[in-house]
């Protein structure tokens, strides 16, 4: 399992519950299965989570509506040859 995969897991699990609860935009911090805090920007977040736990052992994450929300969707425009 990847660093962190257990507690994006669950982020994805419990996010509509996020929503509803704390409204979309604010950051959550996630360790296993605890949720440690909301708050209302990703700095507010790091600092207080990172005073008593180690730097990549927490998910620092925003709340979004939906999972498609968090689906970035690239484009590459096609090349054509004008030969």
């Amino acid at each position: 399992m990847r660093p962190l995969e257990k507690e994006y897991r669950y982020f994805i699990e419990i996010m509509h519950d996020l929503a509803e609860k704390h409204g979309a935009g604010n950051y959550v911090a996630i360790k296993g299965h605890d949720l440690l805090g909301v708050y209302s920007c990703y700095e507010d977040a790091a600092k207080a989570v990172y005073q008593d736990h180690e730097r990549g052992t927490v998910l620092l994450q925003r709340i979004e509506e939906s999972i498609d929300a968090m689906t970035v969707h690239l484009h590459t425009p096609r090349i054509v040859s004008s030969s």
